[in-house]
């Protein structure tokens, strides 16, 4: 992935899609940040959706530090 955050308009407003591997085009549920987590292997943000939110929480155990998106 090249770091650059995909959008969608919906009613004149940009809302960030999923960009879990670059290739879901499901609108953003939760911004994460992987980066704080005690593995430091990645850090930034990223923006998932619902399906895609949960299956790594599951992975990471629960902790997975996030926020929603408005």
């Amino acid at each position: 992935m090249d770091g650059s955050i995909r959008y969608k308009i919906i009613k004149g407003k940009k809302r960030p899609l999923c960009d879990y591997n670059g290739n879901c085009e499901n609108l953003a549920f939760r911004e994460v940040y992987p980066g704080l987590g005690k593995k430091r292997k990645y850090s930034g943000w990223s923006y998932l959706c619902k399906k895609h939110f949960y299956q790594e929480q599951k992975r990471l155990k629960g902790k997975l530090a996030n926020c929603n998106v408005d």
